[in-house]
């Protein structure tokens, strides 16, 4: 069979897919796998050894779209009518090049497999051509009453259920223009149903990439169009080790690590000197990685002064994250299922979309804790890092890893359900 898989967004947002891609390679299937254009020389490193992986260039470069004015500033305004504004934008951002790029890579293909974003361009393709449709949910999506559309707040029931309803409606009103000139492109009759209704009755499958343990009750309310099968990685392939970190771990103590993923932080060097002054009181050693922060470079003076920080560009979550005493994170999905693999507390220092999700689950069985970043000060940062030093915490994140789905597990059961 042909697959195509577009994928859109961050690191975090590509890798499930790319795993599930070279499993589906892996099986003897062609894959198109379609990946933002600052990530395409990561796609096909990842994908290099699977011959019948094809890696092509899809949607806008996301690093730039997280850098700017809409993300850093807009989507997070106080105001509502902005706030909804900048989502909109969003949600529409690089529609007509994607579309027109979906089209390329579809022809003639069996499937139609897509990641969380651009799933509404992505079903109208498959339902036009015919083929099976499967999403990749890498946190919940869908109505349900078990989980709160805002994090954090318990809610009755029917209440979540409702708020879920209304977020549908914002999400389907925002997009339906869009989405009904590309349905009468494609020869098909414009449509009043959100996704989410289209998608069941067309009988779409809508993988939950992520462990249902951290949301009780919830896989019970869904059916078999929307199974879970834990946190999708990439286990076969591993960052090359990196002598210089090797030695120091083997110098000191077990570090806390911090990391921040692709989400920018807005003031590195002041970020750095938090780290510094709260480990040091704490008598603790950190190891911070980069990601897309220019925190390498923000105050390269002062960590080489103190050899109780380490900041590398990348790390192998698999092979590091089990020697270090805790982990200080933005709470991707990604990170969140490295840091629960490998049974490391964690802070969960969110920034928007699906991360106070992650960071109030981890708090919710004692595993971790959750601020918004904005929100981090020193005195913030000490808290949330002795809460998640303590053997409670320790404790509970260990009891999280043995419920944990190993990736190889995961990524085959993801494989199952598509084919």
């Amino acid at each position: 069979m042909k697959f195509v898989m577009p994928f859109n967004g961050s690191r975090g947002d590509v890798t499930p897919g790319l795993a599930l891609g070279v499993e589906l390679a892996d099986r003897g299937h062609d894959v198109v796998f379609g990946a933002p254009p600052n990530l395409m020389e990561f796609a096909r490193a990842k994908t290099a050894e699977s011959e019948r992986v094809s890696v092509v260039s899809f949607g806008p470069d996301t690093q730039r779209l997280l850098e700017s004015e809409l993300i850093r500033v807009r989507i997070k305004s106080r105001n509502p009518r902005t706030r909804m504004a900048a989502l909109a934008e969003l949600a529409n951002h690089g529609w007509d090049r994607m579309t027109t790029e979906l089209e390329r890579m579809a022809q003639g293909c069996d499937a139609i497999v897509t990641g969380s974003l651009g799933q509404e361009m992505a079903f109208n393709m498959a339902e036009s051509a015919g083929n099976a449709f499967v999403a990749l949910h890498y946190c919940p999506l869908r109505r349900n009453g078990v989980v709160p559309v805002t994090p954090g707040v318990a809610l009755p029931g029917y209440v979540n259920r409702s708020m879920w309803a209304l977020a549908e409606s914002m999400r389907w009103k925002s997009m339906k223009a869009r989405e009904n000139a590309q349905r009468v492109s494609l020869g098909l009759a414009p449509t009043r149903n959100s996704l989410p209704v289209r998608s069941e009755r067309y009988g779409g499958v809508e993988i939950q990439a992520y462990e249902s343990a951290l949301f009780p009750g919830l896989a019970e309310q869904w059916g078999p169009q929307r199974p879970f099968v834990g946190f999708l990685g990439l286990s076969s392939v591993r960052v090359d080790a990196d002598p210089a970190l090797e030695r120091w771990l083997q110098a000191g103590s077990a570090p806390v690590y911090f990391g921040f993923g692709s989400m920018p932080v807005p003031d590195p060097t002041a970020l750095l000197r938090m780290i510094e002054n709260v480990t040091g009181r704490l008598g603790v050693r950190a190891l911070v990685c980069a990601g897309w922060s220019d925190l390498a470079g923000a105050d390269p003076a002062a960590a080489q002064s103190n050899s109780n920080i380490m900041i590398v560009e990348s790390v192998d979550h698999a092979s590091i994250l089990p020697r270090c005493l805790a982990a200080v994170h933005h709470g991707g999905a990604g990170t969140t299922a490295a840091t629960a693999r490998a049974g490391v507390p964690t802070l969960v220092c969110w920034f928007s979309a699906d991360q106070p999700f992650w960071g109030a689950a981890l708090r919710r069985i004692g595993a971790g804790t959750s601020t918004k970043f904005s929100a981090l000060t020193e005195s913030v940062l000490q808290q949330g890092i002795s809460d998640i030093t303590t053997d409670r915490a320790r404790q509970a994140a260990r009891r999280l890893a043995d419920t944990v789905a190993p990736t190889a597990t995961a990524v085959s059961a993801a494989a199952d359900i598509t084919e």
